[in-house]
């Protein structure tokens, strides 16, 4: 694992005090974005994001601008700009060097959306380093059947499978699934099963063997949790719905793939 050399902690421009000057209403905001995610407006999202960074800035509230820019970091990874998203992603990183004391599960929160993205954008091998440090503090501030850690398995297993690391990310999928299925209906379990059926077809390529029917399995166990009718139809099956869908696509199941997508853009709609 190729890790920070100690001047990169340095270099990043860390302007702490030790008494902030005001602080931007985060929950208000969080509140105010999730109503635009829930309606697709990614353009008044982006608007929101920036104004209140810039506020967080001018009033030097460094807990605020992180919050802000772990929205941002997340936004940017969902709409593909690589250059903003890595760029929110060294801010956050240079202010957690200055307020993170290692004992705050909001910040491994941070830590693990910074590496996702991380991920997202071709540094797998970089974000592997803050995946590790977020798992720390979740396994000793968390119970280890904490909805959080579905999330940090199964974002861990994408940078493993990008690594070449097969059987590790398959643990941690497995892993993710478990907690999931142990605490009732989750639409991430599709993330999780499509996800599998990916790992499978690029562990197969490699190989050069067959992998048809153990992607079909997987698939058809995303699609099942999917149908499953105690799911509630809000902004984030739509969301869900959306992104395996993509996943339907690329392996030709496009019935599935089409119908993912009215469910989306219909709750959207609304």
């Amino acid at each position: 694992m190729q890790m920070e050399n100690v001047s990169d902690a340095t270099q990043r421009q860390c302007r702490c005090v030790k008494e902030p000057v005001g602080s931007i209403p985060i929950a208000r905001i969080i509140d105010k974005l999730d109503s635009l995610f829930a309606k697709d407006d990614n353009e008044e999202a982006k608007r929101v994001l920036e104004f209140w960074e810039s506020e967080a800035r001018a009033l030097n509230d460094k807990r605020g601008l992180c919050e802000i820019l772990s929205e941002e970091i997340g936004f940017y990874r969902r709409t593909g700009d690589s250059q903003k998203g890595l760029a929110a992603v060294e801010n956050a990183l240079s202010i957690l060097d200055c307020i993170d004391d290692g004992d705050s599960v909001a910040n491994a929160t941070i830590y693990l959306n910074c590496a996702t993205t991380m991920k997202a954008f071709g540094k797998a091998e970089e974000a592997l380093r803050y995946y590790d440090k977020a798992r720390l503090v979740y396994d000793r501030m968390l119970p280890a059947d904490d909805y959080r850690f579905a999330g940090l398995y199964n974002n861990f297993a994408t940078a493993l499978g990008d690594l070449g690391r097969f059987n590790e990310a398959r643990e941690h999928y497995l892993k993710a699934i478990g907690i999931l299925q142990s605490k009732g209906g989750f639409g991430e379990v599709a993330v999780s099963y499509v996800n599998l059926a990916q790992l499978a077809y690029d562990e197969a390529q490699i190989a050069g063997r067959d992998c048809d029917d153990e992607v079909e399995g997987y698939l058809n166990a995303a699609y099942d949790c999917l149908d499953d009718t105690t799911l509630e139809r809000d902004a984030n099956y739509a969301s869900i719905c959306a992104k395996c869908a993509q996943a339907f696509g690329f392996f030709g199941y496009f019935m599935q793939k089409n119908e993912l997508e009215k469910r989306a853009a219909q709750i959207y709609g609304k």
